[in-house]
């Protein structure tokens, strides 16, 4: 089953530190603190100041201090409560499926099924026209995507989940961003090439294993003719 753990490295380096720029819509709601003699401040290492504030109930405190310095242990109680448990991504038996899957929900927030924004419509419309596959629910998109990933092959839908999204942010028309957001897909597309042992699909591992069951009984029968033209 897919690890939390595995893309955090690639996640903190990706997001760098701390963030005031006015180009992010997280811009609206900046932390109450003065950092560095500067205020605006919304975000750090990803985490924007709402989402912070928010998720306290996790067991931290939300604080400046705690904003500002935002200590592994904070960062990865959010990553992993907020964002990566959202698809039950420790029972998605692809690494690069439930990375990808919990990029969407770091970058779109959740969402609802029959909202226009976040990430349980954006793959909701993933499978709709990718697949012409209409799904009933949130289970239910989850589970067709397992399902592509083993009839497809893990690096084959992953392959098509990052395309989609590449294309889809064109569609936000947020020209000073659509550069960054591209650029950092394209960085993490290369990184996942490079670090994910994708699984094949299971369909050519059964007719391969189907294969060489037929094979072993065809010369199973030529032996046991062979043996039995020699007693005769």
């Amino acid at each position: 089953m897919a690890d939390y753990k595995k893309a955090i490295p690639y996640y903190l380096k990706k997001e760098g530190g701390l963030s005031r720029a006015t180009t992010d819509t997280a811009s609206r709601n900046p932390a109450p603190c003065t950092i560095n003699g500067k205020t605006g401040w919304h975000t750090n290492k990803g985490v924007t100041w709402s989402t912070f504030k928010a998720n306290a109930n996790l067991g931290y405190t939300a604080n400046c201090e705690n904003f500002k310095n935002m200590p592994p242990n904070i960062w990865g109680l959010i990553y992993k409560k907020r964002f990566w448990d959202f698809w039950d991504s420790d029972n998605i038996p692809y690494q690069s499926i439930a990375d990808f899957m919990t990029w969407s929900v770091w970058g779109s927030g959740g969402g609802t099924f029959k909202g226009n924004s976040g990430s349980i419509p954006f793959w909701r419309n993933f499978l709709l026209k990718e697949y012409n596959y209409v799904a009933k629910d949130k289970n239910d998109i989850r589970r067709k995507m397992i399902e592509i990933a083993d009839q497809k092959g893990e690096k084959e839908l992953w392959s098509e989940m990052v395309q989609y999204r590449w294309n889809w942010y064109a569609r936000l028309n947020q020209p000073a961003n659509l550069k960054g957001w591209r650029n950092s897909l394209d960085k993490y597309k290369l990184w996942g090439e490079q670090n994910y042992d994708f699984k094949k699909k299971s369909g050519s591992m059964k007719l391969f294993s189907f294969r060489n069951l037929i094979a072993l009984l065809s010369i199973f029968g030529v032996v046991y003719y062979l043996n039995d033209e020699e007693i005769i």
